[in-house]
């Protein structure tokens, strides 16, 4: 949806750019569609309601992300943001400037833009926006693809994927990931995996009868919206059990329509799963809340415990993952 990548960034900044979207000094442009909705969501918060939310966000500790430059950028490029931004693109939270080492690369391009063209940094904007509107001025689009994939360059190895020791068969692996599939292509957890744009509801996985899609959010209708941060009734009618943190996953996560052996590689590419090794995704298996919530009360629950999935998990791992022809 365009959205950038919060985790990496200090409290401070959070904390500006929500009041700027509050106050209409980000966001009032009718043609900024990203702007837009945060200024609509801004709107309604008082100064402790945003103190809050920065802490939390400043807290987060998303996962690294791999190096993209091409082979032909030079480093140089970035050379003249490292005054504001650091020489390692991680910020300087004494002026006020943000990490950028992991954010999105179509994100910073956009902003660069944004400030080149005037949609921000104008009057009435922070000293560090009028400052980004002042040397973005001379900036041509290919010399900002060039400083956004300097950035990308800038960032550290990956950390080796976590994965357990080999200790069984690969049939006893195949076996475990069938039950794997079974599960990831039920509707309970299918339905939020699909792999088109609308999320599916019921046992019949039909498309959300609201003419929701994973976009929705830009306009202001996040799940929650509608949706009880707990369930409401019998889980059937009038609404099915709901969850606060509930949103669609990358579309390169659908479950719908993959074969076992696509699902299979899928699960276990890191550019696909969250970066995570094989440890990790049994974790994940474990521990993540909204899996978990499959298994509420309200729809079919998925064929097997999840126990009993947790267990699969560990049993694949440990033979290699293995994935059938």
């Amino acid at each position: 949806m365009g959205a950038p990548r919060i985790g990496d960034l200090e409290a401070a900044h959070v904390s500006a750019q929500l009041h700027a979207f509050r106050d209409g000094v980000r966001g009032g442009r009718p043609d900024d569609a990203h702007g837009q909705p945060m200024r609509g969501i801004a709107r309604g918060m008082d100064d402790a309601q945003i103190e809050r939310i920065s802490a939390y966000v400043a807290a987060l500790e998303p996962r690294p992300l791999a190096d993209t430059a091409g082979p032909e950028v030079a480093p140089q490029a970035y050379a003249a943001c490292g005054g504001c931004h650091g020489a390692d693109a991680r910020g300087t939270a004494a002026l006020g400037a943000p990490s950028l080492l992991y954010q999105d690369a179509d994100y910073l391009a956009r902003q660069l833009v944004a400030f080149r063209d005037g949609f921000r940094g104008g009057e009435g904007a922070p000293a560090m926006s009028m400052q980004m509107a002042a040397v973005s001025g001379g900036l041509t689009d290919a010399d900002i693809a060039s400083l956004v994939s300097a950035i990308s360059g800038l960032r550290p190895a990956l950390p080796a994927r976590d994965s357990p020791e080999i200790t069984l068969e690969p049939a006893e692996g195949l076996a475990a990931f069938a039950d794997i599939y079974a599960v990831a292509t039920h509707p309970r957890c299918m339905n939020c995996h699909p792999s088109g744009d609308v999320p599916l509801q019921t046992d019949e996985s039909t498309p959300h009868s609201m003419g929701i899609t994973r976009f929705s959010p830009l306009q202001g209708q996040h799940c929650s919206t509608c949706h009880a941060g707990v369930a409401v009734g019998d889980g059937l009618t009038p609404l099915p059990p709901a969850d606060p943190a509930w949103s669609m996953p990358p579309k390169s996560m659908a479950f719908e329509d993959r074969t076992i052996r696509a699902l299979c590689e899928q699960l276990k590419d890191p550019e696909q799963n969250g970066g995570r090794g094989l440890n990790d995704l049994t974790r994940h298996a474990a521990e993540d809340h909204l899996l978990l919530t499959s298994w509420h009360a309200g729809r079919t629950p998925p064929p097997i415990s999840h126990p009993a999935l947790v267990e699969r998990f560990t049993t694949w791992a440990a033979a290699g993952a293995p994935c059938p022809e």
